[in-house]
């Protein structure tokens, strides 16, 4: 499953702790606070639910945004500056080592 994560947090300590944990799932950070990720379904749920808690946990008037891609419409991302190489992102190479 691929999608998207993009949060506006504004408590410093909060927004750094999420973007670790999002980057130890998995997650590829294409911008400061958007990730992309390419899934199973399994962890795309225990990303949802953790990043709920973490909402829920504290007073706030942040926002999380998590949205599923289509494949081809992650192949058809246009990129203007820094390259993101979505497509290592979106097909992971199939190497079978012996």
């Amino acid at each position: 499953m691929n999608f998207m994560v993009m949060y506006d947090i504004e408590n410093n300590k909060v927004r750094t702790e999420v973007a670790k944990y999002l980057i130890k799932q998995g997650c590829i950070r294409i911008q400061k606070s958007v990730y992309l990720a390419s899934m199973r379904h399994e962890q795309y749920a225990a990303i949802v639910e953790t990043l709920t808690e973490v909402q829920q946990y504290y007073e706030n008037v942040d926002s999380i945004l998590i949205l599923p891609v289509n494949t081809s419409d992650a192949r058809a991302m246009k990129i203007i500056g820094k390259d993101i190489q979505v497509q290592t992102i979106i097909d992971k190479p199939n190497t079978l080592f012996f």
